[in-house]
């Protein structure tokens, strides 16, 4: 149980906010897999399938006062 801790500290420390935010991805597009309708599945995973560099340059144009 330690062993498996540091190991995910480590990855953690090594690769930044990238793997939390593909981990939070990840769960997001389990969660649509339990969406009553498919179409409601289908705009959950549209909704949720956007990449941490994608994020990153909304996020960044968002600060600097940019439409994306």
């Amino acid at each position: 149980m330690r062993s498996a801790f540091a190991v995910i500290a480590a990855a953690l420390g090594l690769s930044g906010c990238g793997l939390l935010y593909d981990i939070g991805q990840q769960r997001a597009l389990e969660s649509c897999d339990r969406a009553y309708s498919a179409q409601d599945r289908q705009a959950c995973r549209k909704a949720n399938s956007q990449s941490y560099e994608d994020y990153e340059k909304r996020r960044q144009a968002a600060k600097e006062g940019k439409a994306p």
